[in-house]
């Protein structure tokens, strides 16, 4: 599928969203936005920030004592290493212990740090999210991805991470790069169907 021709030296890396193109094969990341929580010459690393898991938040926090209480949804950052947990933070306020990622939204993994700030923040159903493995590429490898036509690019914006219904991150995320984009959230999974 061909992108407008503005999109073409696009400029990415850590803050932006990696939004799919409608039709990547991989099931992995078939309308999908991820957050680029890190890119360097080793390599790239993220979240699918729009794949909630099936585990719930009680299952896998049961046996730490600060977040019994949180009930929110679980996401599937990625198919690589899904037994770590990873965290996105949105708070007004710097967190030095943390990676801020985008104005607003810190990064983290480490449980410490998570419960020396779990306390303080103001309303966690609505200002964290936890995530189950992450996306990465080795060098040069997104690189290839972009050549291919397989993401869109965005700046990342904390109200796309934080969007309360998962199902309108894609379409919400394309939709803002103009009225030009906008065919692809009409576009089917598999070109196949058309």
């Amino acid at each position: 599928m061909e992108f407008p021709e503005d999109f073409k030296n696009k400029q990415y890396g850590k803050g932006s969203l990696l939004i799919a193109n409608p039709v990547l094969p991989d099931p992995n990341f078939s309308r999908t936005v991820i957050l680029l929580c890190n890119h360097d010459e080793q390599g790239s690393f993220g979240l699918v920030i729009n794949r909630s898991a099936q585990l719930k938040a009680p299952d896998l926090f049961s046996s730490i004592d600060i977040l019994k209480s949180y009930n929110e949804k679980i996401y599937i950052g990625g198919p690589v290493s899904q037994a770590m947990v990873f965290y996105l933070y949105r708070s007004t306020k710097g967190i030095d212990d943390l990676d801020e990622v985008c104005s607003g939204v810190y990064f983290g993994s480490s449980l410490e740090t998570l419960e020396s700030l779990y306390l303080n923040i103001a309303n966690p159903n609505e200002n964290i999210r936890f995530y189950l493995g992450y996306s990465g590429w080795s060098s040069s490898q997104l690189d290839g991805e972009m050549e291919q036509n397989s993401w869109l690019i965005q700046s990342a914006d904390e109200r796309f991470i934080f969007l309360k219904s998962e199902d309108l991150i894609w379409p919400q995320a394309v939709n803002s790069l103009g009225e030009k984009y906008q065919y692809l959230t009409k576009a089917p999974v598999n070109p196949q169907w058309n």
